[in-house]
């Protein structure tokens, strides 16, 4: 009896995942990691969404549409006047230090990425946090796509593992 009603369970759940999904959070109805957040991106659909209620995703302040930058320490990472740390979306810029440095390069871009939105007013889209707290996000200035500019400019290069991210760059 217990094997026929595990079996009546197991169907069930095959058969119609998103009704578990929908009545317990419990289930998810697709494949994908998340992480500790309980997000993930979802390739297939070029998008990034959480399962979890009250993720850090859903602590981001998704209604703040401009930031103030206060400075960029290096080419692909920002800090705002409230203090939020902005790794730019989709774009790997030289390193200042460690084994990998060029730092003739690293300067250069952080010298350009300063010049061109620090202390300025920058329209933000947030797209995730990643692994050292840092809000993931695309920067235009007067409808000028930041990362873009770096690109297209010579200093930074397109980072090809999160490419989907932005539309610019796939």
């Amino acid at each position: 009896m217990k094997k026929i009603i595990f079996l009546n369970f197991i169907f069930l759940l095959i058969t119609f995942p998103d009704l578990f999904a929908r009545s317990r959070e419990i289930f998810i109805t697709h494949g994908g990691r998340l992480n500790s957040e309980g997000c993930h991106n979802d390739k297939k659909k070029n998008s990034y969404h959480c399962h979890k209620k009250n993720s850090q995703n859903d602590k981001l302040e998704f209604n703040e549409k401009n930031v103030i930058i206060e400075s960029c320490y290096d080419g692909d990472t920002c800090t705002t006047r409230k203090g939020e740390k902005i790794r730019l979306a989709c774009i790997d810029t030289p390193e200042l230090r460690g084994p990998k440095a060029q730092p003739i390069q690293a300067r250069a871009a952080k010298d350009y990425l300063n010049k061109l939105i620090s202390g300025k007013e920058v329209f933000i889209k947030r797209i995730t946090k990643d692994k050292y707290g840092r809000t993931v996000a695309e920067l235009s200035i007067n409808g000028r796509n930041v990362q873009q500019t770096m690109f297209n400019s010579g200093y930074a290069k397109i980072y090809l593992k999160y490419a989907y991210q932005c539309a610019w760059s796939r």
